[in-house]
Protein backbone atom coordinates (compact mmCIF):
# COMPACT_ATOMS: atom_id res chain seq x y z
CA UNK A 1 0.00 0.00 0.00
CA UNK A 2 1.23 3.31 -1.00
CA UNK A 3 -0.87 5.82 0.82
CA UNK A 4 1.75 8.11 2.25
CA UNK A 5 2.40 9.27 5.73
CA UNK A 6 3.10 13.01 5.04
CA UNK A 7 0.46 15.57 6.71
CA UNK A 8 -1.65 12.82 7.68
CA UNK A 9 -5.00 13.37 6.44
CA UNK A 10 -8.53 11.45 6.24
CA UNK A 11 -8.77 7.75 5.79
CA UNK A 12 -8.78 5.74 2.70
CA UNK A 13 -12.07 4.41 4.38
CA UNK A 14 -13.95 7.63 5.11
CA UNK A 15 -12.99 9.12 1.34
CA UNK A 16 -13.92 5.83 -0.18
CA UNK A 17 -17.70 6.30 1.82
CA UNK A 18 -17.75 9.99 1.08
CA UNK A 19 -16.67 10.10 -2.59
CA UNK A 20 -19.47 6.68 -3.25
CA UNK A 21 -22.40 8.34 -1.47
CA UNK A 22 -21.39 11.57 -3.39
CA UNK A 23 -21.60 9.61 -6.85
CA UNK A 24 -24.67 7.58 -5.60
CA UNK A 25 -26.36 10.65 -5.40
CA UNK A 26 -25.63 11.90 -8.52
CA UNK A 27 -26.87 8.84 -9.99
CA UNK A 28 -23.44 8.30 -11.39
CA UNK A 29 -22.76 4.42 -12.41
CA UNK A 30 -20.90 2.03 -10.51
CA UNK A 31 -20.16 4.42 -8.11
CA UNK A 32 -18.30 1.72 -5.30
CA UNK A 33 -15.98 0.44 -8.33
CA UNK A 34 -15.55 4.81 -9.38
CA UNK A 35 -14.28 5.35 -5.97
CA UNK A 36 -11.80 2.45 -5.56
CA UNK A 37 -10.49 3.25 -8.82
CA UNK A 38 -10.09 6.73 -8.69
CA UNK A 39 -8.42 6.82 -4.95
CA UNK A 40 -6.10 3.81 -6.33
CA UNK A 41 -4.75 6.02 -9.00
CA UNK A 42 -4.35 9.30 -6.95
CA UNK A 43 -2.35 7.76 -4.41
CA UNK A 44 -0.45 5.63 -6.92
CA UNK A 45 -1.69 1.89 -6.34
CA UNK A 46 -1.69 -0.31 -8.83
CA UNK A 47 -4.46 -2.78 -7.87
CA UNK A 48 -7.87 -1.32 -6.68
CA UNK A 49 -8.89 -3.76 -4.73
CA UNK A 50 -6.07 -3.51 -2.22
CA UNK A 51 -7.51 -0.09 -0.91
CA UNK A 52 -10.84 -2.31 0.85
CA UNK A 53 -7.97 -4.23 3.18
CA UNK A 54 -6.39 -0.87 4.12
CA UNK A 55 -9.16 1.33 5.16
CA UNK A 56 -7.63 2.71 8.28
CA UNK A 57 -4.37 3.75 6.38
CA UNK A 58 -4.13 7.74 6.49
CA UNK A 59 -4.20 9.67 2.69
CA UNK A 60 -2.14 13.04 2.55
CA UNK A 61 -3.58 15.69 1.79
CA UNK A 62 -2.17 16.25 -1.30
CA UNK A 63 -3.14 12.82 -2.29
CA UNK A 64 -7.08 13.38 -0.97
CA UNK A 65 -7.00 16.84 -2.79
CA UNK A 66 -6.16 14.49 -5.99
CA UNK A 67 -8.54 12.03 -5.52
CA UNK A 68 -11.33 14.59 -5.57
CA UNK A 69 -10.41 16.43 -8.22
CA UNK A 70 -10.93 12.90 -9.93
CA UNK A 71 -13.98 12.99 -8.37
CA UNK A 72 -15.28 15.78 -9.63
CA UNK A 73 -14.93 14.35 -13.02
CA UNK A 74 -16.80 11.53 -12.47
CA UNK A 75 -19.68 13.13 -11.01
CA UNK A 76 -20.10 14.81 -14.52
CA UNK A 77 -20.46 10.89 -15.89
CA UNK A 78 -16.97 10.48 -17.22
CA UNK A 79 -16.18 6.84 -17.36
CA UNK A 80 -13.69 6.30 -14.37
CA UNK A 81 -11.95 4.02 -16.84
CA UNK A 82 -10.81 7.01 -18.93
CA UNK A 83 -10.07 9.03 -15.90
CA UNK A 84 -7.55 6.71 -14.89
CA UNK A 85 -6.26 5.85 -18.84
CA UNK A 86 -6.83 1.96 -17.15
CA UNK A 87 -9.83 -1.15 -17.14
CA UNK A 88 -9.67 -4.55 -15.71
CA UNK A 89 -10.21 -7.11 -18.38
CA UNK A 90 -10.18 -10.47 -17.36
CA UNK A 91 -7.29 -9.69 -14.51
CA UNK A 92 -5.08 -7.85 -16.87
CA UNK A 93 -5.12 -4.19 -17.04
CA UNK A 94 -5.38 -2.52 -20.79
CA UNK A 95 -4.56 0.95 -21.51
CA UNK A 96 -7.66 3.12 -22.38
CA UNK A 97 -8.32 6.59 -23.65
CA UNK A 98 -11.26 8.63 -24.66
CA UNK A 99 -12.19 8.08 -27.92
CA UNK A 100 -12.44 4.46 -28.09
CA UNK A 101 -15.08 1.74 -27.03
CA UNK A 102 -14.56 0.60 -23.55
CA UNK A 103 -14.71 -3.26 -23.16
CA UNK A 104 -17.45 -4.91 -21.49
CA UNK A 105 -17.74 -7.85 -18.75
CA UNK A 106 -20.16 -9.77 -21.42
CA UNK A 107 -16.91 -9.72 -23.54
CA UNK A 108 -14.95 -11.45 -20.89
CA UNK A 109 -17.47 -13.65 -20.34
CA UNK A 110 -17.49 -14.67 -24.40
CA UNK A 111 -13.46 -14.73 -24.42
CA UNK A 112 -14.21 -17.56 -21.63
CA UNK A 113 -16.74 -19.41 -23.66
CA UNK A 114 -14.20 -19.20 -26.84
CA UNK A 115 -11.51 -20.56 -24.45
CA UNK A 116 -13.88 -23.97 -23.35
CA UNK A 117 -14.38 -24.63 -26.93
CA UNK A 118 -11.41 -24.50 -27.89
CA UNK A 119 -10.13 -27.09 -25.27
CA UNK A 120 -12.50 -29.50 -26.60
CA UNK A 121 -10.54 -29.48 -29.64
CA UNK A 122 -7.34 -30.31 -31.41
CA UNK A 123 -5.08 -27.98 -31.78
CA UNK A 124 -4.38 -27.26 -35.52
CA UNK A 125 -1.13 -27.97 -36.49
CA UNK A 126 -0.01 -24.58 -37.11
CA UNK A 127 -1.36 -23.30 -34.16
CA UNK A 128 -4.89 -21.54 -33.89
CA UNK A 129 -5.20 -18.50 -35.95
CA UNK A 130 -7.61 -15.21 -34.41
CA UNK A 131 -8.68 -12.21 -35.68
CA UNK A 132 -10.70 -9.95 -33.64
CA UNK A 133 -12.55 -7.45 -35.35
CA UNK A 134 -13.62 -4.08 -34.33
CA UNK A 135 -10.55 -4.25 -31.16
CA UNK A 136 -10.70 -1.34 -29.94
CA UNK A 137 -8.16 -1.25 -27.13
CA UNK A 138 -7.37 -5.07 -27.87
CA UNK A 139 -8.58 -6.73 -24.63
CA UNK A 140 -10.42 -9.73 -26.25
CA UNK A 141 -7.07 -10.56 -28.22
CA UNK A 142 -4.74 -10.01 -25.98
CA UNK A 143 -6.74 -11.78 -23.36
CA UNK A 144 -6.63 -14.63 -25.50
CA UNK A 145 -3.54 -14.51 -26.31
CA UNK A 146 -2.64 -14.59 -22.51
CA UNK A 147 -4.83 -17.57 -21.65
CA UNK A 148 -4.82 -21.24 -22.53
CA UNK A 149 -5.28 -21.20 -26.51
CA UNK A 150 -1.86 -19.66 -26.96
CA UNK A 151 -2.68 -18.96 -30.35
CA UNK A 152 0.16 -18.87 -33.24
CA UNK A 153 -0.83 -15.31 -34.09
CA UNK A 154 -4.28 -12.85 -33.37
CA UNK A 155 -4.65 -9.62 -36.13
CA UNK A 156 -6.39 -7.23 -34.00
CA UNK A 157 -8.42 -4.83 -36.53
CA UNK A 158 -9.46 -1.67 -36.35
CA UNK A 159 -10.19 1.21 -38.37
CA UNK A 160 -9.52 4.08 -35.56
CA UNK A 161 -5.62 5.09 -35.56
CA UNK A 162 -6.26 5.63 -31.59
CA UNK A 163 -7.10 2.42 -31.00
CA UNK A 164 -4.45 0.72 -33.53
CA UNK A 165 -2.01 2.67 -30.63
CA UNK A 166 -3.22 1.39 -28.13
CA UNK A 167 -3.30 -2.47 -29.33
CA UNK A 168 0.45 -1.67 -29.99
CA UNK A 169 0.97 -0.43 -26.40
CA UNK A 170 -1.33 -2.90 -25.10
CA UNK A 171 0.49 -5.68 -26.66
CA UNK A 172 4.13 -4.64 -25.11
CA UNK A 173 2.54 -4.32 -21.51
CA UNK A 174 1.48 -7.90 -21.87
CA UNK A 175 4.47 -9.44 -23.69
CA UNK A 176 2.67 -10.71 -26.87
CA UNK A 177 3.23 -8.04 -29.12
CA UNK A 178 4.84 -11.25 -31.64
CA UNK A 179 1.93 -12.58 -31.68
CA UNK A 180 -0.81 -9.74 -31.77
CA UNK A 181 -0.68 -7.60 -34.46
CA UNK A 182 -2.53 -4.41 -35.21
CA UNK A 183 -3.83 -3.84 -38.37
CA UNK A 184 -5.53 -1.18 -39.88
CA UNK A 185 -8.96 -2.48 -41.80
CA UNK A 186 -12.60 -2.42 -42.21
CA UNK A 187 -13.29 -5.62 -40.64
CA UNK A 188 -12.37 -8.16 -42.72
CA UNK A 189 -11.65 -6.64 -45.61
CA UNK A 190 -8.00 -6.68 -45.63
CA UNK A 191 -7.44 -10.64 -46.03
CA UNK A 192 -8.78 -12.78 -48.94
CA UNK A 193 -11.62 -14.50 -48.78
CA UNK A 194 -9.52 -17.96 -48.54
CA UNK A 195 -10.06 -20.06 -45.44
CA UNK A 196 -7.24 -19.36 -43.14
CA UNK A 197 -8.99 -18.37 -39.51
CA UNK A 198 -9.82 -20.49 -37.11
CA UNK A 199 -11.74 -17.97 -34.42
CA UNK A 200 -13.03 -14.86 -35.40
CA UNK A 201 -14.25 -13.04 -32.53
CA UNK A 202 -16.46 -9.33 -32.87
CA UNK A 203 -18.14 -7.13 -30.32
CA UNK A 204 -19.59 -4.97 -33.37
CA UNK A 205 -21.64 -2.02 -33.51
CA UNK A 206 -24.84 -3.68 -33.55
CA UNK A 207 -27.35 -0.78 -32.76
CA UNK A 208 -29.78 0.06 -34.98
CA UNK A 209 -30.65 4.21 -36.19
CA UNK A 210 -32.78 4.81 -33.44
CA UNK A 211 -31.81 2.44 -30.61
CA UNK A 212 -29.90 5.59 -28.55
CA UNK A 213 -32.34 4.45 -26.11
CA UNK A 214 -30.46 1.41 -25.24
CA UNK A 215 -27.06 3.19 -24.23
CA UNK A 216 -26.51 4.90 -20.87
CA UNK A 217 -25.50 8.84 -20.60
CA UNK A 218 -22.38 7.75 -20.13
CA UNK A 219 -21.89 6.10 -23.29
CA UNK A 220 -23.70 8.60 -25.48
CA UNK A 221 -21.86 11.37 -23.98
CA UNK A 222 -18.52 9.79 -23.82
CA UNK A 223 -17.71 7.43 -26.04
CA UNK A 224 -17.12 7.01 -30.04
CA UNK A 225 -21.09 6.57 -30.88
CA UNK A 226 -19.84 4.69 -34.22
CA UNK A 227 -18.85 2.00 -31.96
CA UNK A 228 -22.33 1.40 -31.03
CA UNK A 229 -24.16 2.19 -34.15
CA UNK A 230 -24.28 -0.20 -37.34
CA UNK A 231 -23.22 1.33 -41.14
CA UNK A 232 -25.89 1.25 -42.88
CA UNK A 233 -27.54 -0.77 -40.09
CA UNK A 234 -26.83 -2.94 -36.96
CA UNK A 235 -28.91 -6.22 -38.42
CA UNK A 236 -27.14 -5.05 -42.01
CA UNK A 237 -23.91 -4.90 -40.57
CA UNK A 238 -24.60 -8.34 -38.57
CA UNK A 239 -25.34 -10.11 -41.82
CA UNK A 240 -22.54 -9.04 -43.74
CA UNK A 241 -20.11 -10.14 -41.08
CA UNK A 242 -21.34 -13.49 -40.93
CA UNK A 243 -20.91 -13.47 -44.63
CA UNK A 244 -17.24 -12.21 -44.87
CA UNK A 245 -16.35 -15.08 -41.61
CA UNK A 246 -17.70 -17.65 -43.39
CA UNK A 247 -15.29 -17.51 -46.03
CA UNK A 248 -12.24 -16.98 -44.01
CA UNK A 249 -12.63 -19.38 -41.05
CA UNK A 250 -11.44 -22.78 -41.95
CA UNK A 251 -13.48 -26.24 -41.52
CA UNK A 252 -14.64 -26.34 -37.78
CA UNK A 253 -13.81 -23.04 -37.47
CA UNK A 254 -15.89 -20.24 -34.68
CA UNK A 255 -17.42 -17.06 -34.73
CA UNK A 256 -18.07 -15.36 -31.41
CA UNK A 257 -20.17 -12.43 -32.11
CA UNK A 258 -21.94 -10.27 -29.66
CA UNK A 259 -25.29 -8.55 -30.49
CA UNK A 260 -28.83 -7.37 -29.03
CA UNK A 261 -31.08 -10.15 -27.86
CA UNK A 262 -33.68 -9.04 -29.83
CA UNK A 263 -30.89 -9.34 -33.24
CA UNK A 264 -30.58 -12.84 -32.27
CA UNK A 265 -34.00 -14.40 -34.23
CA UNK A 266 -33.06 -12.61 -37.24
CA UNK A 267 -29.33 -14.18 -37.22
CA UNK A 268 -30.61 -17.57 -36.91
CA UNK A 269 -33.35 -17.23 -39.46
CA UNK A 270 -30.40 -15.90 -41.55
CA UNK A 271 -27.89 -18.61 -41.08
CA UNK A 272 -29.78 -21.78 -39.65
CA UNK A 273 -32.82 -20.78 -42.21
CA UNK A 274 -30.28 -21.31 -44.78
CA UNK A 275 -29.85 -24.90 -45.94
CA UNK A 276 -26.52 -23.61 -47.87
CA UNK A 277 -24.68 -20.81 -45.29
CA UNK A 278 -21.31 -22.45 -44.34
CA UNK A 279 -22.10 -21.15 -40.77
CA UNK A 280 -24.60 -23.07 -37.90
CA UNK A 281 -24.89 -20.66 -34.97
CA UNK A 282 -24.85 -23.88 -32.23
CA UNK A 283 -24.87 -21.84 -29.04
CA UNK A 284 -26.19 -18.55 -27.86
CA UNK A 285 -24.57 -17.13 -24.23
CA UNK A 286 -26.53 -15.21 -21.90
CA UNK A 287 -25.01 -12.32 -19.44
CA UNK A 288 -25.13 -12.46 -15.86
CA UNK A 289 -29.64 -11.51 -15.70
CA UNK A 290 -29.91 -14.45 -18.26
CA UNK A 291 -30.18 -11.81 -21.15
CA UNK A 292 -28.90 -13.22 -24.80
CA UNK A 293 -25.72 -11.10 -25.92
CA UNK A 294 -23.89 -13.09 -28.26
CA UNK A 295 -23.83 -16.04 -30.22
CA UNK A 296 -21.08 -18.72 -31.34
CA UNK A 297 -21.64 -19.70 -34.86
CA UNK A 298 -19.44 -22.70 -36.31
CA UNK A 299 -18.23 -23.28 -40.19
CA UNK A 300 -18.98 -26.33 -41.53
Amino acid sequence: MRASTAIAGPTIGTLLAEAEARLTALDVEFPDASALWLLAHAIGESDPDRLEEHGEDAVDALAAERFWQLVDRRAEHEPFQYIVGLTDFRGAMMEVEQGVFLPRLQSERMCDEIEAWAKDREPPRDGWRIADLGAGCGALGISLALGAIAPAWIVAVDISPRALALIARNACRHGVADRVRPVAGDWLSMLRPQPILDIITSVPPYLNPGDERYLSEESLRWEPLETFFGQPSGDRLLAMLVDEAACRLRPGGLLALQLDADQIPLLEAYVNGDAGHPLTIEWILQDEDGDEDAVLAVRS
